[in-house]
């Protein structure tokens, strides 16, 4: 839990200055550093990137009253109709969610295969 707060404060901050993949950046030194297994890295880089980034959707499109996210949704030749904008939004998430899990899987495979090295020149 707190590796999913840490990575939704940094990445909230840091993507108000840099671009969308920071994400990536952000999540992988913290699972290098805090994940306990490969399941806790990736569903905590999943599951904070893609509230982070629903989260952010929804209070950009409820100002326009979702007229951008219907547009969109009508261009990937989703049905007419009002609701595009939650499809939408749940794809942004899932794409997101799916950068930052994967992102913080690999720091934590870096960070096993970094402590079995340490490991192996004790020895």
């Amino acid at each position: 839990m707190f590796l999913i707060f840490l990575i939704i404060i940094v990445s909230l901050i840091l993507q108000l200055f840099l671009p969308w993949w920071i994400i990536a950046l952000i999540a992988f030194p913290l699972a290098f550093w805090k994940a306990r297994s490969a399941g806790h890295a990736f569903g905590s880089g999943f599951i904070a990137i893609f509230l982070l980034w629903v989260v952010m959707g929804l209070f950009k499109s409820f100002p326009n009253e979702h007229l951008l996210a219907n547009r969109v949704g009508e261009m990937f030749m989703l049905p007419p109709g009002s609701s595009n904008w939650i499809f939408m939004l749940l794809a942004t998430g899932i794409v997101g969610g799916l950068v930052g899990g994967i992102s913080a899987l690999a720091g934590f495979m870096a960070g096993n295969a970094f402590k079995s090295r340490q490991g192996l020149k004790g020895a």
